[in-house]
């Protein structure tokens, strides 16, 4: 048994004593520690605590769904039999599948809505077909995904996160790319005219022979399942139903941690080429330096984990390179 104070780092928290002991689950005690405080979802307080080794004295956030002793909490050092914990309120808190269904479940309704009823689907050309069906396909995966395969480490984010988050697919694939590439054929611009000229470049989009969208097409299809194997072995991982991270192996794990992301980068990449509007090239941009961004944060956290066991040859994003 140990004595726990609750420090309150916001205001409208009460500092709290209790007994416990190291083997209970931080998500109990943080229940109770919410109903002392008549707050009604536990989600929103985040435990944080300070390693007796951490010069810098540091907050580090604990984890819900470990014990006390998993989080790193020292009982058997700790001579007093007394632990520090501070507790936070993180705001309104959004299950992290709820976020994920509703991101990608924007793109296809805003696609939808402008190749139906903005513009006419009876006038499409081949490129501008593919190109919806292609993105549906992909959206479809993303939420099938979202449903049936991910596991997440946290059950919840902020509540503002879901805009911010949104606004990458609603916006700049959905808004951006279906307002581009669903527009009538360049021939409908008067191209005399500087405004003509403007709306050409806008909408321009490649009339590609049925030869070379068979190729585009299967491509995209090939990296997408690629794309979905990759998800399909990270959720193996955890089958157990741990939350911890492990390392992965097999298949483009070999070569880079996070294939998952090169596939995608590969896939829209495709998508860009196919379609050579500047909507694409704008969204395989922002998304793939994204993406980049997260694999070298998540790498380097591999490697500071797992230390000497994780291979060492093993890039962060695309193979040999990054």
């Amino acid at each position: 048994m140990v004595n726990l104070i609750i420090n309150p780092v916001s205001k409208k928290f009460k500092k709290i004593n209790c007994d416990t002991t190291p083997n209970t689950r931080l998500s109990a005690i943080i229940e109770a520690y919410a109903k002392k405080n008549n707050v009604s979802d536990p989600n929103r307080i985040k435990f944080s605590y300070i390693p007796d080794d951490e010069k810098s004295k540091k907050k580090i956030t604990l984890k819900n769904y470990l014990t006390l002793e998993e989080n790193g909490l020292d009982f058997k050092q700790n001579k007093e039999e007394t632990l520090h914990v501070y507790a936070k309120d993180v705001g309104p808190q959004i299950g992290w599948r709820t976020v994920y269904f509703i991101e990608y479940l924007g793109p296809m309704i805003i696609h939808s809505l402008f190749y139906y009823l903005y513009y006419d689907a009876g006038k499409m050309n081949y490129t501008q077909i593919l190109s919806y069906n292609l993105t549906l396909l992909h959206y479809l995966k993303r939420e099938y995904e979202t449903l049936f395969i991910h596991t997440f480490s946290a059950d919840t984010m902020p509540l503002s996160f879901l805009f911010r988050n949104s606004g990458h697919y609603w916006i700049i694939n959905g808004l951006f790319i279906a307002f581009s590439i669903y527009a009538p054929s360049d021939s409908y611009y008067d191209v005399s005219t500087t405004s003509g000229q403007i709306w050409k470049f806008i909408h321009h989009i490649e009339d590609r022979s049925l030869d070379e969208l068979k190729w585009f097409g299967g491509a995209m299809v090939i990296f997408e399942i690629c794309n979905l194997y990759c998800h399909i072995l990270l959720r193996r991982l955890r089958s157990d139903g741990s939350r911890e991270h492990k390392i992965p192996y097999g298949f483009a794990f070999k070569f880079v941690s996070f294939p998952n992301y090169f596939f995608e980068f590969l896939s829209w990449t495709v998508f860009a080429l196919m379609t050579n509007n500047w909507s694409s090239y704008f969204f395989l941009i922002v998304g793939t330096g994204t993406m980049m961004m997260w694999a070298k944060q998540k790498h380097a956290k591999y490697k500071k984990t797992f230390g000497d066991k994780y291979p060492k040859n093993r890039k962060a994003m695309i193979p040999f390179i990054f």
